[in-house]
């Protein structure tokens, strides 16, 4: 776990950080508030004990920028360091300024590291607890909501860098029939092999998550329509080759359709414009025999062409 420590005055920030170094956690010290958001905003920290007295940016206003891009994810635990004791005060803090604890100068070593440890823990619940709210409890993979979260992240940092953003759709085909003949649970075992198949094929840094029943999403960063279907393509050679065998000795094999998009330049679609793009180009590989991947071409789509007549 990384703890960000600010305090302009170096001999507290070395007694804090040799005080909590017999602990397992990662340090990051910052002299001043500004540097504080600084490092904020490029490590992440779980933790941070800032305090709120500094120059510039203060331990007030440094919570308030903190809270203010986790209002949607996952808060960070704000112990704050102070000498004011006033009622008037620590509701500014706890209030305005949001943090969860107060510890007041002069601290104790014991008292500290108690303080801390009850932050951490109640960090690594939070964790948890997202992580089972972002994971297909199924198969282990992203679920729907974390897919739409990563489309948002991924969607800005290739407007950013001016790279490409790909996109595909998974379908297993004929899944209906697999749980018909063998059973909801010889079903679950399918979707689960899928799942460790798509994941194992794709490429670091790429995202592969259950978008719905036997659909599957995976983001591709960086890939052009050309390489978002060699991903894709190696995922459904790969995955027509796998077997489940069931406990009556039955071997099952699945194949799955995938359809392809991707957005680059100037003119890209919104991102789920993007995804309805796979989804078109999914229905055609589905239409066309199943097995297969296609790639969204502007030019085959009839409801483009209806609207330009």
């Amino acid at each position: 776990m990384k703890i960000l420590i600010a305090d302009d005055e170096s001999t507290i920030r070395k007694v804090l950080a040799k005080t909590l170094a017999k602990e397992d956690y990662e340090i990051l010290t910052a002299a001043d508030g500004e540097e504080a958001w600084k490092i904020y905003d490029q490590e992440r920290p779980e933790l941070i004990i800032t305090d709120w007295l500094m120059p510039g940016i203060d331990g007030v206003e440094l919570c308030k920028r903190i809270r203010g891009v986790n209002r949607e994810g996952l808060q960070p635990f704000i112990l704050m360091l102070t000498s004011r004791d006033s009622n008037k005060d620590l509701e500014v803090g706890f209030n305005e300024a949001e943090a969860d604890d107060f510890l007041s100068k002069p601290w104790h070593r014991v008292e500290l590291q108690a303080r801390v440890r009850v932050g951490a823990r109640t960090m690594e619940m939070a964790q948890k607890l997202e992580r089972m709210a972002l994971t297909d409890t199924l198969t282990g993979l992203y679920n729907r909501r974390a897919l739409g979260d990563l489309l948002r992240i991924d969607e800005d940092r290739a407007m950013r860098a001016q790279m490409p953003l790909g996109i595909c759709l998974v379908d297993v085909d004929h899944f209906k029939l697999v749980n018909d003949d063998y059973g909801h649970h010889v079903g679950d075992q399918v979707l689960r092999m899928v799942a460790e198949t798509l994941k194992g094929c794709v490429r670091a840094g790429d995202h592969v998550g259950r978008w719905g029943g036997e659909e599957f999403l995976m983001i591709l960063p960086k890939a052009d329509i050309i390489q978002a279907a060699e991903v894709a393509e190696r995922c459904r050679a790969t995955l027509a080759e796998q077997r489940v065998r069931t406990d009556d000795g039955h071997v099952v094999g699945v194949t799955a359709s995938f359809g392809v998009a991707s957005a680059d330049g100037a003119s890209r679609p919104e991102v789920m414009d993007l995804v309805d793009q796979s989804d078109k180009a999914l229905y055609w590989a589905k239409d066309s025999g199943r097995n297969r991947v296609k790639i969204y071409v502007e030019s085959a789509d009839p409801d483009l062409q209806r609207r330009a007549s």
